[in-house]
């Protein structure tokens, strides 16, 4: 596959990726959601709170790297 096409699909799936997540912001004002703590209530709290786990995660990911990580020639010997 050529880069240009890749540039491509990768432009249309992440228009793709924005419109559905502004579809779900828009149902959210739709619906009446039933929430078991009041924070819940607020309008695109579950995008915000997903998208602040995913940040946590990489952000985890990183230091836990420096634990596992094995030395380039680890199995070289």
């Amino acid at each position: 596959m050529k880069k240009d096409n890749l540039k491509i699909y990768a432009k249309y799936f992440s228009q793709f990726i924005l419109a559905v997540a502004g579809l779900l912001i828009l149902i959210d004002f739709t619906l009446n959601r039933h929430a078991y703590f009041h924070l819940e209530e607020i309008i695109g709290f579950p995008a915000l709170f997903g998208f602040i786990c995913f940040i946590l995660i990489v952000l985890v990911g990183k230091q836990l790297r420096k634990f596992i990580m094995r030395k380039e020639d680890y199995y070289d010997s």
